[in-house]
């Protein structure tokens, strides 16, 4: 029997990522499948080489990697290609993620000219865009193709990085915003007639328990939640 592997918001924790595909194997059945379920960058110290790994995985088993948007990701996106939204920049607290991009020494000379433009937020946003896409260009329009990847559906589940509307059974695609499948908030909880899969809330505060830390949460349900809280937990549960 195939089996379907999920797992959510990585937050730029390489090495933790690789300790939990470590137990994913996608080579003895060309059935299996991983589903990586949103918010791949932000937080962590080695966002970069998160997404090139992914990207690797996707071209390495085709047709057995599924890579869904999450709001972060998005939130990337919607800033590396608008003159206007510089949200998520601003979110970057120290330029953690953007540092991750560069090797040191670069980094040092791009900070070097950071510092030149006085603090102006536009023509420091335009700076950093420039150089990502110089080094990085090919990864950035490979994440873009992942913009309106909202959901993989099967016969039983619903993987979404954040959730669905609930409200009717045979409408949720139609009744769902963009919005909601990857910043629904609160988590819902209760019956529904497929399982959900998601991530976006971390899997201990859903269950009000902080021993969910770095596992699934099951609502006993129809949902399950697999976002561990990887800054506080070193952890990424694998479902």
């Amino acid at each position: 029997m195939s089996t379907i592997y999920g797992l959510s918001d990585i937050h730029g924790y390489y090495k933790e990522m690789l300790d939990s595909l470590s137990l994913v194997d996608l080579k003895s059945d060309q059935n299996n499948k991983l589903i990586f379920v949103g918010d791949y960058i932000s937080r962590g110290p080695d966002s970069c080489a998160v997404l090139y790994h992914i990207k690797q995985m996707e071209q390495t088993y085709p047709g057995q990697v599924v890579v869904l948007i999450g709001n972060h990701d998005q939130m990337f996106l919607d800033w590396f290609f608008s003159d206007l939204e510089n949200h998520w920049l601003a979110t970057d607290i120290q330029l953690r993620t953007t540092k991750s991009f560069f090797e040191p020494s670069q980094w040092n000379i791009i900070y070097d000219k950071l510092v030149d433009l006085q603090g102006d937020p536009f023509k420091m946003s335009q700076l950093i865009k420039g150089e990502l896409e110089h080094k990085h260009g090919e990864l950035i329009k490979w994440l873009l193709t992942k913009n309106k990847s909202f959901f993989y559906e099967t016969n039983n589940q619903i993987y979404v990085h954040a959730g669905i509307s609930e409200v009717d059974p045979e409408l949720w695609k139609h009744a769902t915003e963009e919005s909601e499948f990857t910043w629904k908030y609160p988590a819902e909880t209760g019956p529904f007639y497929k399982n959900i899969i998601s991530g976006h809330i971390s899997s201990a505060e859903v269950a009000d328990d902080e021993s969910y830390l770095g596992r699934v949460y099951w609502d006993q349900e129809s949902h399950f939640f697999i976002d561990g809280d990887t800054p506080r937990s070193k952890t990424i549960p694998i479902l």
